[in-house]
């Protein structure tokens, strides 16, 4: 895309997960393309300072709902304050909830509209027609999030996926310390966690929520450990499970070996340190983090909940399982556990695979949904019915 853009990305998080890392990887690849970007986030926000530590652009909003008219009035009063000359300005909504802010701020307004859907359940029907049907461009994350948007009503010549992606600029190794980076972080989560640097460990990297269904990873630990007694799971992530999850741990009698060890700000620490990934969520539009894992040249065993499909190919870069089984998510464990010439061959191939999600192709397919979603508001302005 040629002309330059106004790009204001809307995300209400309280929290810095993968959907803000996301958003902040397209903001750094459209700056770099010479595109005007401000993040639109709470203040003080884990969002609002990793945005500001990386000097980008930033207006707070307070998103006391989703469908708060405070927070659309502050955003409307930027909007009618812009130059009108040029292209008009793009709402792009990173969250539900902030779609329904993008709807009422923009109402009259020469705005284009464009929502992003990252998870893999059915929206209400109310939700659907007013944040979705009418948003000028809807990008979804995965092909399994389309389906659901497109069986929600929403219109399929303005639905387009683009997968999710990471920064490969933030690898913290160079290709040849890839080794050293691991040994280094290794030892030093063996020695804060108090285990021994040279057991096989097992890990993953999630929020503690219904649908990540950390309780499937417990249930599966305990028969992996059944027959590996002397492995270690390390579950990286806090959330309102957390208590849930450590209290089956002790029931199951493996919280000695199956570690919940809280929120990491560097996530690439404890990715790099583990043998083996593993993701047991019941619902995922696409599961990032699967990305940041590939990126880490680890072998993959995930369910095939929502968009994981998308990322891991059974056989090909990881091995997958059916949600809310725990048996065939312990039995997928036990086999690459058991086989590491299988092991380094999809971990091999992971790696190569990271490319496929890079966040400059990323932007790429983004512009291209812009593109899309001005072409819309152009036959079609103000549709507030």
């Amino acid at each position: 895309m040629e002309k330059r853009l106004t790009v204001f990305h809307l995300d209400d998080g309280k929290e810095l997960r993968g959907g803000q890392r996301q958003m902040m990887y397209l903001v750094k690849e459209l700056d770099r393309l010479g595109h005007d970007n401000t993040v639109v986030c709470r203040h003080g926000s884990p969002l609002h300072k990793a945005a500001a530590r990386k000097n980008f652009k930033t207006l707070t909003l307070p998103y006391f709902f989703e469908w708060d008219p405070v927070s659309a009035l502050l955003l409307r009063r930027v909007l009618k304050a812009l130059p009108a000359a040029g292209q008009p300005p793009i709402l792009h909504s990173h969250t539900g909830h902030t779609a329904a802010v993008s709807w009422l701020a923009s109402a009259g307004l020469d705005c284009v509209r464009v929502a992003h859907r990252r998870v893999d359940f059915m929206p209400g029907s109310f939700t659907a027609r007013f944040k979705y049907s009418k948003a000028h461009s809807v990008i979804a994350i995965s092909d399994a999030v389309k389906e659901i948007l497109l069986k929600a009503g929403v219109p399929d010549e303005r639905v387009a996926v683009v997968n999710s992606t990471i920064d490969l600029d933030d690898t913290p190794w160079k290709q040849s310390g890839y080794q050293a980076y691991r040994d280094s972080a290794r030892k030093e989560l063996a020695a804060e966690l108090a285990i021994p640097a040279g057991a096989f460990w097992a890990g993953s990297l999630i929020a503690l929520v219904p649908h990540k269904d950390p309780e499937n990873m417990v249930r599966a630990a305990a028969l992996v450990l059944k027959e590996v007694p002397d492995l270690f799971f390390l579950v990286a992530g806090e959330g309102p499970l957390e208590q849930r999850t450590a209290h089956l741990a002790k029931m199951l009698k493996i919280s000695d070996r199956f570690r919940l060890i809280g929120y990491r700000p560097d996530p690439y620490k404890v990715l790099a340190a583990l043998d083996m990934f593993v993701l047991s969520s019941a619902e995922e539009g696409m599961g990032s983090v699967l990305v940041e894992a590939m990126n880490a040249r680890l072998p993959i065993v995930a369910t095939t909940a929502g968009g994981i499909t998308d990322v891991v190919e059974n056989g090909a870069n990881g091995l997958t399982v059916p949600p809310r089984d725990h048996e065939a998510l312990a039995k997928a464990q036990l086999r690459l556990i058991g086989d590491p010439e299988l092991r380094a061959r999809l971990a091999e191939e992971a790696h190569r695979r990271r490319e496929d999600f890079s966040s400059p192709r990323m932007a790429a397919l983004t512009l291209k949904c812009y593109e899309t979603a001005l072409e819309n508001f152009k036959r079609n302005r103000h549709p507030l019915e």
